[in-house]
């Protein structure tokens, strides 16, 4: 809707009809109003200057909306953690015997406090475990949002994030998480996670970034930690569309960070 010809909520300053050079009133230096006015304009200067200064150092804080952790309720049975010791990236039912499980329903709130909800609604689906300390999970952001933004992600399935791993009391760097993901233009529906983790624990999470690739009853088809190369993230999501597990993806470095 185009704005209104005559806005009302705007004070207008109306140039000189004059046109030329507007010289300012003295001051004289020995008028104590003058040193006074003076000194006003000084302090004045110095306050704006510091304002300034406050407000570059702490935007980050400034820009998050509200806590940055909530309560998670967790409905059913925690699923067994990710097989770390199988030395993979992503895992098939020969190294995770979590695959073909149910997991269970995650229910919280968002960064702007709406309830969101990860369970079986029918629809296949992605939960991604970011922390925002974690420097795969900053490289992580910007590729799956990328593949987001080009139209590659398949239309059948649902992606979910959850901010996890926050301390607020020794938050650690890129923090708050929310002024993170926002900054990455990140669209994908995100849970606060509790101070505890919870939802993370629950769901396996033993290191970040960390996924779970569930079908539209909440069976788990496979999972993934670690950062992923864009590649073998299409072949998940396409899998995962098509309701199909993935072979597993042997992991040859380390591109995840401990959770401990």
């Amino acid at each position: 809707m185009s704005s209104p010809t005559t806005p009302t909520n705007k004070q207008t300053f109306k140039a000189p009809t004059t046109p030329g050079k507007i010289s300012a009133p003295a001051i004289n230096a020995n008028d104590s109003s003058g040193r006074g006015f003076t000194l006003a304009i000084i302090a004045l200067v110095i306050v704006g200057l510091g304002a300034v200064a406050f407000l570059a150092t702490n935007r980050d804080t400034d820009l998050a909306s509200g806590p940055q952790v909530s309560d998670v309720t967790v409905e059913g049975s925690a699923i067994p953690d990710f097989p770390t010791d199988a030395g993979v990236l992503v895992t098939d039912v020969s190294n995770d015997a979590v695959i073909g499980q149910v997991a269970p329903t995650l229910v919280g709130t968002t960064f702007n406090e709406e309830e969101i909800t990860i369970g079986p609604d029918g629809r296949s689906k992605a939960v991604y475990f970011l922390a925002h300390h974690c420097s795969f999970c900053q490289q992580e952001v910007p590729v799956v949002q990328n593949l987001i933004d080009t139209g590659q992600k398949p239309e059948g399935i649902d992606l979910y994030a959850v901010s996890t791993g926050v301390n607020v009391e020794q938050p650690g760097p890129n923090y708050p998480p929310e002024t993170w993901l926002n900054r990455e233009n990140w669209t994908v529906p995100t849970m606060r996670d509790s101070a505890a983790s919870i939802a993370f624990n629950s769901m396996g999470g033993q290191s970040f970034p960390y996924v779970v690739y569930l079908d539209g009853e909440n069976r788990v088809l496979t999972r993934s930690a670690g950062q992923l190369d864009e590649s073998i993230t299409l072949t998940l999501w396409n899998n995962l569309a098509a309701g199909a597990a993935t072979d597993s993806v042997e992991s040859e470095s380390n591109n995840s960070t401990s959770a401990e």
